[in-house]
């Protein structure tokens, strides 16, 4: 609003064009007549209507800009369409599968939908300019892919190429650390064998995305500048025909890219490693981190040699030759790679044993060729309750699933707290594999889902609705708040409610429920507030 110092000079000047108007005309009658019916009946009504005309143009605009907003969201919601700014293409992602798409098609699609909704006719071309633009900040690597999708891109590495699905998904959070650069620094070993599979990973990921080289820090040898602390072991398996593998990359490889950052997003590598496998799997990826040159080495001393105390003149040996066979077989064994060269391992070997130059030997020396399953049951007959189906209330029905990996998680927290003797082991880690194995063993009546969700059972140590519910009612606070500061009241999408429970569920608790679970409560909670599926009408949170 202009001050009044600002104002003055107008109307100054208004009155003076009147004055000099009249002045002007002062000898002539009938236009002083004329000046005085259009200054008494002409200019008032003339502004009236434009008054009116423009408080109508003004409804009409924040009618359509509303009209806008909605269709914007709704369109959005309804066709996931992403960008990457680094090869300047467009993705749609369909629930199922991510694909690349032309801006064009987009825009067929945009002014389709627009003519459809009569509404927006007027502003066409201007709503198509919108949501390009919001689409085009839409990063493709932000969106969460659904579990449908994940568990496809899984299946299609487990067990072709990997023994567990924690190992998969491992792979998958390292190529996703490499996109988005993160641990640049770390070496992740494998066998030489396994390079021309990640060749053809290399190839899919740049036709894809334009993204080079994610594999970059792959090595098929541990070379002597690495430093143990850096380096990982991973186990693929090389025995894959590469026209499968290229095969299935054709039909997965934008997906496991998006999985891929999407794994990453979650946690790091490392994090992964150290929150989400079991023990045995963590003990050899992390092995050479874990280990010294020497560690390694009392390590194959104590399985393969066995020092003897010999006073016979020609002693017992293991000519050299011999050794560097036992070195090599028992790191192929363990599934590990040559960390220490040749010469090195003799230098070491021959500080430890009696050498002899002449016949290159070592002498006097020879060589010879589960409580968690407990704890576990255990911790089901504390914790876990199997509902009663026949008597099951909705909101039971709600409660009584849980992802195995969750499971596995609340069995890890529950060893570390248990100071009775009936729990024969601390290590609380567990892989999902023995897990389902265990249930459908010792409860072969508990139902379990794709091999994945455990289905009507509760858990003492969660109790999801409270969770998810006391969050609700914070984003109910945190909306009237917004509300209060004159914030739009928009629809509110599933995605917004749910990335708002993770942001302030994290700092406080290491449990999170999936979007599966937290859609499904949703649906139950606010069933009477949800418009176009994903959506929640604000009249929900004005009602509290």
């Amino acid at each position: 609003m202009s001050t009044p110092s600002e104002e003055e000079p107008t109307k100054e000047k208004c009155i003076e064009n009147i004055h000099s108007l009249f002045d002007k005309y002062n000898d002539n009658v009938y236009m002083m007549q004329r000046l005085q019916y259009h200054l008494l009946n002409i200019l008032p009504s003339t502004l009236e209507n434009e008054d009116k005309n423009h408080v109508k143009r003004q409804e009409r605009a924040n009618f359509l800009s509303n009209e806008q907003k909605i269709f914007i969201q709704v369109f959005l919601s309804k066709n996931r369409y992403y960008y990457l700014t680094n090869n300047n293409c467009f993705y749609h992602y369909n629930g199922k599968s991510f694909s690349s798409v032309r801006e064009d098609d987009i825009q067929h699609q945009l002014l389709s939908n627009i003519s459809k909704d009569r509404t927006l006719m007027q502003w066409k071309y201007k709503t198509k300019i919108n949501i390009i633009k919001q689409i085009k900040e839409r990063n493709l690597f932000q969106c969460v892919p659904e579990p449908e999708t994940i568990q496809n891109v899984i299946r299609n590495l487990y067990p072709v190429l990997f023994k567990s699905k924690n190992e998969a998904k491992y792979f998958l959070t390292i190529i996703g650390d490499n996109i988005l650069k993160k641990n640049n620094d770390l070496i992740f070993l494998i066998k030489p064998t396994i390079k021309k599979i990640l060749v053809e990973l290399d190839n899919i990921v740049y036709i894809t995305s334009g993204f080079t080289n994610p594999t970059f820090n792959f090595m098929t040898k541990y070379h002597e500048t690495y430093s143990f602390e850096k380096c990982r072991i991973l186990n693929i398996n090389d025995m894959i025909d590469i026209d499968i593998w290229k095969s299935i990359l054709k039909k997965i490889g934008l997906d496991l890219l998006c999985v891929a950052v999407h794994y990453s997003n979650r946690c790091d590598s490392d994090a992964f490693i150290s929150n989400h496998v079991d023990e045995e799997f963590k003990n050899y990826t992390l092995y050479l981190k874990n280990n010294s040159q020497k560690a390694v080495l009392d390590k194959f001393c104590a399985s393969c040699i066995q020092k003897i105390d010999y006073t016979s003149s020609t002693p017992i040996s293991i000519n050299w030759k011999n050794m560097h066979y036992l070195w090599k077989n028992y790191i192929s064994g363990c599934s590990l790679p040559n960390m220490i060269y040749s010469h090195q391992l003799k230098t070491i070997l021959k500080d430890r044993y009696k050498y002899d130059e002449t016949t290159d030997s070592f002498l006097n020396v020879i060589s010879k060729y589960l409580p968690n399953v407990s704890n576990f049951l255990l911790f089901w007959e504390k914790t876990i309750q199997i509902s009663d189906m026949s008597q099951e209330t909705e909101v039971e029905e709600i409660e009584n699933e849980f992802e195995i990996d969750e499971l596995c998680s609340l069995f890890k927290k529950w060893v570390s707290q248990q100071q009775t003797s009936e729990v024969l082991s601390k290590n609380g880690n567990v892989n999902e594999r023995d897990v389902i194995k265990i249930i459908k063993h010792f409860y072969p009546n508990v139902e379990i889902e794709d091999n994945k969700y455990v289905l009507n059972i509760s858990c003492t140590m969660w109790n999801k609705v409270s969770d998810v519910n006391e969050y609700l009612q914070m984003f109910q606070i945190y909306c009237n708040e917004n509300r209060k500061k004159g914030t739009d009241d928009s629809l509110i999408s599933f995605d917004e409610i749910y990335d708002f429970y993770c942001e302030k569920i994290k700092p406080t608790n290491c449990f999170v429920v999936n979007k599966r679970f937290f859609e499904k409560y949703l649906f139950f909670k606010l069933n009477g507030f949800i418009e176009y599926e994903k959506f929640v009408n604000p009249i929900w949170y004005y009602s509290e």
